[in-house]
């Protein structure tokens, strides 16, 4: 156990194992507002990375500042790269895992962590998104809104695997047919992907919104080179007909950083309103 001390009004829980294995990458962090009791929301952050890379560290200073600015607890977690013998729905389940810990380290500590806004950034904000829409009836906290930045809300486009050429692009279309094949636990060809499009279409945030979806917020780079500006657009599109609440962010003359500042202040107003209206208001 390793709970510092400090840190103002906040009690943190770093480097906590939540899997049986105690594998190294099956780790979260966690921060508790001191003194808290009862019922109280989360806002759980999942790293990018290109699901291959990242670590939860790089949150530490955004759980504090959460946790202290809006007496929410606020957690991050470290997940399995996707290999050989790792793919998306392992990735899925290690969320659940370090969810279940997490509500029962709250419990521990007499607060009941009952709902979860996910965020998180590219590879994050996919996992977020798929996670948000496919999973909250399993999850060990309910799901009550998602928060995200350049996540691939579809991966059956062409442009990832070759299929695009002439599309401009910074990752290598062979990254995306190794990784995200692993993910999908299906070979992509360099040739034609399009055997692989119901795979493809299984992992994908976007196939899983209907009029249940929770409320979304989400930003994109209009010349985002890694990850097409039109999975926003169809994102917001697909929420907007399911009547989802949402707010899509674009960012103009920005890649895959979101660097527009302007933008970036936007979304950041977006998601400490959505702290305040859905962990906060019951």
């Amino acid at each position: 156990m390793n709970a510092a001390q400090g840190h103002g009004n906040c009690r943190p829980f770093f480097d906590r194992p939540y899997a049986k294995e105690n594998s190294p990458r099956q780790t979260y962090d966690l921060v508790l507002p001191r003194g808290a009791s009862g019922r109280l929301g989360l806002v759980f952050c999942i790293h990018g990375g290109g699901w291959a890379q990242g670590d939860k560290s790089e949150y530490r200073d955004a759980l504090l500042q959460v946790c202290q600015a809006k007496g929410v607890a606020a957690a991050a977690l470290n997940y399995r790269f996707v290999s050989n013998t790792v793919g998306f729905a392992d990735m899925l389940d290690d969320i659940t895992a370090a969810l279940a810990a997490i509500r029962a380290q709250g419990a521990a500590c007499g607060v009941d962590l009952d709902r979860v806004l996910l965020t998180g950034i590219s590879a994050g904000g996919h996992l977020s998104l798929l996670y948000a829409y496919a999973r909250k009836d399993a999850a060990p906290i309910r799901p009550v809104c998602a928060v995200t930045l350049c996540g691939p809300a579809d991966l059956t486009y062409g442009f990832y695997y070759n299929a695009d050429p002439g599309a401009p692009r910074i990752v290598d279309a062979a990254y995306y047919r190794d990784v995200i094949g692993k993910g999908i636990r299906t070979v992509i060809p360099p040739d034609d992907f399009t055997p692989a499009k119901p795979a493809l279409a299984d992992w994908s945030p976007i196939n899983y919104v209907d009029e249940t979806a929770v409320p979304t917020v989400f930003g994109h780079g209009e010349e985002d080179a890694v990850v097409p500006y039109r999975t926003a657009t169809e994102l917001d599109a697909k929420l907007t007909a399911c009547r989802v609440p949402h707010t899509f962010i674009s960012f103009p003359q920005s890649g895959h950083g979101c660097e527009d500042k302007a933008a970036l202040a936007a979304i950041m107003r977006s998601f400490f309103a959505c702290v305040d209206q859905y962990l906060k208001s019951e």
